[in-house]
């Protein structure tokens, strides 16, 4: 698999999903090759996600990822009709959506961060930059915490000690989880919709 942006969105559902369900295993070939079939059809990280957390809020099985694709479809169904062929927001639904964006950047805990969101939201922004916006807030958490990553390290070794890789893989996945958990700290969420 390629690096970058490839790995992020791979990398995040398969976290995801491994860590609520606790498997104590990798991902079959099956579930491997759903998660790259829905990064081909371009079905946004955000909307995988939230059909993830859709799947866990449900009873039923839930040791394989194919039991989440139904969630998933259906979210992205939803992400369709809200875009495609949408027409202009009317003043009051920008409004609410504005006031929506405030209240979340409010519960960001650094001020620097907070300046960041506050600047990027300033002015309307095309998918493409959102997704630039999340990948500089990621390698801002990098540039700021990274003298942490030996303490990261260590609790990512004790939550999947089951993981075994070589140690240039290890040490991105280590960065990731540094990512994830300093965003989940923060309050850092992801300009993403």
């Amino acid at each position: 698999m390629g690096k970058g942006k490839n790995n992020n969105y791979f990398y995040a559902i398969a976290y995801e999903f491994l860590s609520r369900t606790k498997r104590s295993y990798f991902l079959t070939p099956l579930e491997i090759d759903l998660i790259l079939k829905w990064q081909k059809e371009r079905i946004p990280l955000s909307v995988v996600l939230k059909g993830l957390k859709a799947g866990f809020k449900k009873s039923g099985r839930k040791k394989t990822l194919l039991y989440f694709k139904g969630f998933v479809e259906r979210e992205y169904k939803n992400f369709s009709k809200a875009f495609v062929g949408k027409k202009r927001a009317t003043k009051v639904e920008e409004n609410e959506r504005n006031n929506e964006l405030l209240d979340l950047i409010e519960l960001i805990k650094d001020d620097d961060f907070k300046n960041l969101y506050e600047d990027f939201f300033s002015k309307e922004r095309s998918y493409q930059e959102r997704e630039d916006f999340d990948r500089t807030i990621d390698n801002k958490i990098i540039e700021i915490f990274g003298s942490e990553m030996d303490k990261y390290r260590d609790e990512w070794e004790k939550k999947f000690s089951f993981i075994r890789v070589d140690e240039e893989t290890k040490l991105s996945l280590v960065k990731k989880y540094l990512i994830v958990k300093k965003r989940e700290e923060l309050r850092l969420f992801s300009v993403l919709i």
